[in-house]
């Protein structure tokens, strides 16, 4: 998976350089560092995003075909009408016709030494580790920033997000770590409300845990203001991080608190906040039911209650079309009469769903792969009553293998399961499981008393 967030984060960095007045005096080491430590990660070539601003700042060198020396100049000459690589380091670009030769290259060590390059593109170059490129480019965002430019909080974002993961590809751990002065600098600068929402927008998906580990402890409290700020001001998160946090506190049974944070997002016609608002409630219950199955529920006052829940799946029944998100309602829609003791509702509707597929397997001409679908699908319906049907309901086993007379019995289920298993390597994984299940729910109903 390509890091976009990274790439970004290396592209805002030298338009930061670029447009910095005056210009840092290490803007060619920090390019060149800024695509070392990107290179470390799974990118793409990033380097004509801003090719104006590199070649401004000396990092890059557009040079035709013409100009350079063999075997390159064959090789570009090739690529002239398609461009492409010549090389891991080098790029040729159709649209200005030139090569695209970076600083600390070897082609550009080639073309210094035969003196293609003009003198004053020679330089020692170094290469910073994060701390350094942080320290330089931090400041230069933080001032462009303050001089209204709404991108600088972008890249200040990026840098606060993913600051951790290039210290980690960096190798800097508590061996090498730098003072703690030079950390806690970085981060007054950063703890302000619009890093942090930027930093929630990309760094999504990242972890923003205090305390990075055994071997980084240099970085402990780096999430702390972050952190704090989230739980303060959901309503300024973006909505992916809303959604992100939501799903964060429901892996971590924290069920008031992801309400708190979905009640932020949006409820337009995707019913996004009605969706995740009911789906909490649905976890929850089932949690605290698993918990202590032989005692009642009480859900926390603060989120939908279970009728809430289920009131709020039909309406939005009403407003999806066919779709996944229909689905997903159908099938909470049905658990939650389930769990609300509405046993005959939740049976017509599962009945009624189950049906709407029946049409399309039964029209599967193969009769193998028709035998097959159709027990997979038999089996799931006896899952599912044999899971949500009390086991004291009256004429539960009945319920369970009769109440859809058009589906494979369970047993003609579990056989035919049983047939095509060693016949069928590729279904191996998937054929394994039903049958399982198809034997789970024979032995849970023998065990029933008659």
């Amino acid at each position: 998976m390509s890091m976009h967030a990274i790439e970004s984060l290396v592209e805002y960095s030298v338009k930061t350089v670029a447009t910095a007045s005056p210009v840092p005096p290490l803007a060619r080491n920090i390019c060149f560092s800024l695509y070392q430590l990107q290179n470390l990660l799974d990118c793409g070539y990033t380097v004509l995003r801003v090719k104006d601003e590199l070649v401004a700042l000396g990092y890059l060198f557009l040079l035709p075909p013409e100009q350079l020396p063999e075997p390159e100049c064959k090789a570009a000459k090739k690529l002239a009408k398609k461009g492409g690589f010549l090389n891991k380091e080098t790029y040729f670009d159709l649209r200005s016709g030139c090569c695209c030769v970076t600083a600390g290259s070897k082609l550009w060590k080639k073309l210094l030494d035969l003196g293609i390059l003009p003198a004053s593109a020679k330089t020692e170059l170094r290469k910073l580790d994060p701390v350094e490129l942080a320290e330089l480019i931090i400041p230069l965002a933080s001032k462009a920033l303050a001089e209204g430019d709404k991108t600088a909080a972008d890249t200040m974002g990026l840098w606060y997000a993913f600051f951790p993961l290039f210290c980690v590809v960096a190798g800097i751990d508590d061996s090498n770590a730098p003072a703690p002065e030079r950390i806690q600098a970085l981060l007054k600068q950063l703890a302000i409300p619009e890093v942090f929402k930027a930093a929630g927008v990309y760094g999504d998906d990242m972890d923003f845990e205090d305390g990075e580990g055994d071997e980084m402890t240099f970085l402990a409290g780096w999430a702390t203001p972050f952190n704090e700020w989230r739980r303060e001001s959901p309503d300024s998160l973006h909505p992916e991080a809303c959604k992100q946090m939501v799903y964060d506190f429901i892996m971590k049974h924290e069920y008031v608190e992801a309400d708190r944070y979905a009640a932020f997002l949006p409820d337009g016609p995707d019913c996004t906040r009605l969706m995740h608002r009911c789906l909490i409630t649905m976890a929850c219950y089932n949690w605290l039911k698993a918990k202590n199955p032989e005692q009642p529920v009480t859900l926390p006052e603060s989120i939908l209650t279970l009728i809430q829940a289920k009131e709020g799946f039909e309406y939005m029944m009403e407003r999806f079309p066919a779709s996944e998100m229909r689905t997903i309602c159908n099938m909470n829609l049905i658990k939650s009469h389930f769990l609300l003791g509405e046993i005959t509702t939740a049976i017509d509707l599962q009945r009624a769903m189950f049906a709407n597929v029946l049409p399309s397997i039964n029209r599967i001409r193969n009769m193998n792969e028709k035998r097959i679908r159709q027990a997979s699908l038999a089996v799931n319906y006896y899952r599912e009553l044999n899971d949500n049907i009390p086991n004291d309901y009256p004429r539960k086993k009945e319920l369970v293998l009769n109440s859809m007379p058009e589906l494979m019995d369970l047993f003609t289920t579990r056989d035919v399961l049983s047939e095509f298993l060693p016949l069928r390597p590729d279904m191996a994984e998937d054929l394994e499981e039903c049958l399982s299940m198809a034997n789970q729910v024979i032995q849970q109903l023998e065990e029933l008393a008659d």
